[in-house]
């Protein structure tokens, strides 16, 4: 009797051994009360662009007379030319660059998404075997409040070529970024070579007055070529 009792208690143990592994390895078929949502994230809208020509997309110009500056209308473009105190080798001297507003129809296919950001065209600044520094900016008239500057910049900068393929310059110093908004300026920042950057700084006034906004670049050392490309730029007041 008390081994039939033993053997039976032995089967009960294991029958629920049995079940318990058995429900824990079973696959779930999740109905649709099982599902799990999750609220919908969504950038908040910084507002309208309140820059001038924001995309380039408008008409240029030349400024003195020189053919290879077309600046865009309702921006202002001024650089540096001379001794370059960063590097006194007269090899990296500051030379003027050369500047062009590129529609799509002046790009191959393959660089249109690369370069162009919003609408059809873009702002190539740039100059082979020359350092260059440079600024892009443009006047607007602005209420008191706290604004959002953003610029994007694409830093084409090349040390040379192999297979066809662009060599990127190694120096994170190559190439640097500075935002400007009246009198202040975020300081000298290091951008990603060879891809799309996005940058901005926020400053606030106290007084309605005409602010000078934009930004500045430069490339240090005379490499192959020291490019950069602009386009989609904004000034929010959120």
């Amino acid at each position: 009797m008390r081994r039939s009792r033993r053997v039976i208690g032995l089967l009960f143990t294991f029958w629920v051994l049995v079940l318990s592994v058995y429900g824990r390895s079973q696959p779930t078929n999740a109905g649709e009360d099982e599902r799990l949502y999750l609220p919908l994230v969504s950038r908040p809208s910084l507002g309208p662009n309140l820059l001038p020509n924001s995309s380039f997309e408008q008409g240029w110009y030349h400024i003195d007379n020189v053919p290879e500056l077309q600046i865009p209308e309702g921006w202002q473009f001024a650089y540096a030319e001379g001794d370059n105190a960063l590097d006194p080798d007269p090899w990296n001297a500051w030379v003027r660059p050369e500047m062009r507003v590129l529609s799509s129809a002046f790009l191959p296919p393959e660089e249109h998404d690369l370069f162009i950001w919003d609408g059809n065209q873009t702002v190539k600044v740039f100059k082979g075997f020359g350092a260059i520094q440079f600024e892009l900016t443009t006047a607007v008239s602005l209420q008191p409040g706290t604004y959002i500057l953003v610029i994007h910049v694409f830093p084409d900068l090349v040390i040379g070529y192999e297979n066809g393929q662009k060599i990127w310059a190694p120096d994170p110093l190559s190439g640097e970024v500075k935002l400007i908004a009246g009198n202040g300026t975020t300081g000298w920042l290091l951008p990603e070579f060879g891809q799309k950057n996005r940058f901005q700084t926020t400053f606030t006034i106290s007084s309605p007055q005409t602010v000078t906004v934009g930004a500045a670049m430069r490339g240090r050392w005379a490499i192959e070529n020291n490019g950069w490309f602009l386009d989609d730029w904004g000034l929010y007041k959120p």
